[in-house]
């Protein structure tokens, strides 16, 4: 603890030596400075190196209370005690109003009486100056979310647009060129968008702002994902990119998908961007971490290593070195900082070694939920099913109100929406939007669903949600925002949204939540028409189901696919599809056993499997299996069976 730093400003040296003496008898060893007169007090004060000031009232033919007045504006900090040789209850109040923070009588003064007003004037002055910090931090922190929101919202809008046209013209295009060149500007655009989520991801976390969105999800699907995107990369540089799991894992594991997806992206990505020959390998195990069962992800390559003196270095923010560990796309340089914090909020720990010239490992575990009693099963994965697809579009019916200030992005939103068969209304502003509803309620025209931006000019997305619930509008109201803050969602829920879409807004997740909201169009069983109508087709051998796929496609049937009876059993609780065409024998479950399942959901969904061989009557008729296929099935079979 340093030395208290006292200053006395005093015009008679007498009094100066008499407090100077009651100072010794304290015996705190203060740091004592004498200014005699009031332009020498304000030309010390103004220099604020003191801790606590001793002020005279009388200063020759000027008082303590004008010095006082002045030392605060000469940008002094630290409490000011006055002395007097007299009490007078005017000076008192005046001291007082000044500033001073005590006012005390010098015939009066002894040492205790002194040392317990400088001890009181010291400890108050510390209390108000880390309540002043505190304030001060807590206003920069809202600030900086402040900005972190308006800074997210600027910059995922336009790239929603370019996103989001260039998906609407791969799903369109047919010629193979202009194909290869939009997906080129797709990925480039993603590649972009992930920059920017590395500065805003970082910033949030800090701040405390990050939320995560925990899911139920089928790992051998996920990890499936990750392989087709990091494939490319991988081949680009003639390395060998593995996934293996030489144990069962649980079919499903409850994690927060998009912060998972971040962290396997960055270290894979990170692996084949360091390495020149070789392979990179992802490892996935089921371990024992402090008596609680988690999942641990190892990506090992044979890279060009880290060096001992930076390993600690790179998960610190912006450090790239320019030797060993660097790269002339290497980003943001926050990759390693965010999946180290990703990690920890998701509920385990990241590990790395290292040697140079032979490659890294690096380790992570997460909470997977309670897999205790979960289905395990030997991972497979589908490799070649994985590919650059296009968006399933849903057939609906209904009417929705698209409300965004920005045109593009409001006729984007509406083109995605319209796809489905929709009637699609705008609105430019909240205000706008309410004047709509209102206006074609009059008319006994009713919206079933709005789409609302919550960032408008005029009335905002929040003020409207909340003035068309008080109205007693009791539809959907479907949240769209570029501010991914940690409160946001429940900020919706408060206003009166029924549910939450980030932007960019992604094709497959409106049409998810389209879907969980609206009705799919009714279709005439009797008709044998399959324009409209929804087949789910579940097969885990990949040519095969693109190959079934594409027949029923021809037939005008709209195609829902799944690899596995996990996923399959998701999609049919999703999309509610007419028919499902199952094959027999899948990795994680009989079809039998999932027509049993599915049965139990959907109870007026007609089940079909398809087998290399005869199947077994008498159990699939236990099962609700409506009808077989006998392998290899073709375009006329399909034709005449679904009929």
């Amino acid at each position: 603890m340093h030395a208290v730093k006292l200053l006395i400003v005093d015009d008679d040296e007498d009094d100066f030596l008499l407090t100077k003496e009651l100072l010794g008898e304290i015996d705190q060893g203060y740091q004592l400075e004498w200014a005699p007169s009031f332009n020498e007090g304000l030309a010390r004060l103004s220099q604020s190196s003191h801790d606590l000031c001793l002020m005279d009232y009388k200063l020759g033919a000027q008082d303590g209370i004008a010095l006082l007045r002045q030392a605060q504006n000469a940008g002094f900090t630290g409490p000011i005690i006055l002395l007097t040789s007299v009490h007078r209850e005017d000076v008192d109040i005046q001291a007082l109003e000044a500033g001073a923070v005590d006012y005390l009588v010098k015939a009066d003064l002894s040492a205790e009486q002194l040392a317990r007003a400088i001890r009181y004037a010291l400890a108050r002055s510390e209390v108000e100056r880390e309540r002043v910090e505190r304030l001060k931090a807590e206003a920069e922190n809202r600030s900086k979310s402040e900005f972190l929101a308006h800074l997210s919202h600027e910059l995922r809008t336009p790239l929603s647009a370019i996103l989001g046209f260039t998906e609407l013209l791969i799903n369109k295009i047919i010629d193979t060129e202009s194909l290869a060149h939009l997906h080129i500007v797709h990925r480039n655009g993603k590649h972009l968008l992930g920059l920017l989520n590395d500065v805003l991801d970082l910033s949030k976390i800090e701040a405390g702002k990050l939320e995560l969105e925990l899911q139920t999800i089928c790992l051998s699907s996920f990890l499936c994902d990750i392989y087709f995107l990091m494939r490319g990369a991988a081949i680009d540089k003639n390395l060998e990119l593995r996934i293996e799991a030489t144990q069962p894992l649980p079919i499903e594991i409850v994690t927060d998908p998009m912060r998972l997806r971040q962290i396997l992206l960055n270290l894979i990505g990170n692996a084949i961007k360091f390495t020149e020959e070789g392979e990179v390998v992802l490892r996935i195990e089921r371990v024992l971490e402090d008596g609680t069962e988690q999942i641990l992800f190892t990506v090992k390559d044979s890279g060009i290593g880290i060096a001992q003196d930076i390993m600690e270095l790179i998960f610190e923010p912006f450090v790239q070195s320019k030797d060993t560990y660097a790269h002339p796309r290497a980003g943001t340089g926050l990759g390693l900082t965010i999946s180290k914090m990703l990690v920890a909020r998701l509920g385990g720990a990241i590990r790395v070694r290292s040697e140079v010239g032979k490659g890294s490992e690096f380790s992570f575990s997460i909470d997977p939920g309670d897999i205790a009693q979960a289905d395990s099963a030997l991972l497979t994965l589908n490799f070649d099913m994985v590919g650059e697809k296009s968006t399933i579009v849903p057939q609906l019916r209904g009417r929705v109100l698209v409300v965004d200030d920005l045109r593009d992005i409001r006729l984007l939103i509406g083109h995605f929406v319209a796809l489905t068969g929709l009637e699609v209304m705008y609105a430019v502003n909240g205000d706008d939007a309410i004047r709509l509803i209102t206006a074609e309620a009059a008319q006994n025209r009713h919206f079933d669903l709005v789409l609302m931006d919550i960032h408008m000019p005029v009335m905002g997305g929040h003020e409207a949600a909340k003035r068309l619930r008080q109205a007693r509008f009791e539809k959907p109201l479907i949240a769209l925002t570029a501010a991914h803050m940690k409160g946001d969602m429940d900020k919706c829920f408060e206003s009166g949204f029924s549910f939450y879409l980030g932007k960019p807004v992604d094709q497959s997740r409106l049409y998810e939540c389209l879907t969980r909201y609206l009705p799919l169009v009714p279709t005439d069983a009797n008709s044998g028409a399959a324009q409209g109508r929804v087949i789910l087709v579940v097969e885990d051998d990949p040519d095969a189901l693109q190959a079934m796929s594409a027949l029923l496609g021809l037939l005008g049937w709209q195609v829902i696919t799944a690899t596995s009876a996990a996923v399959a059993l998701r999609k049919a609780k999703d999309y509610v599809p007419d028919i499902i065409l199952v094959d027999v024998n899948l990795p994680d479950m009989s079809g039998y056993a999932f027509a049993e399942q599915v049965r139990a959901l959907q109870p007026a969904t007609q089940i079909i499997v398809v087998s290399g061989e005869e199947i077994d009557k008498q159990r699939a008729e236990d099962a609700g299996i409506s009808g077989a296929l006998l392998k290899p099935v073709s375009l006329a079979q399909l034709e005449k069976f679904l009929k």
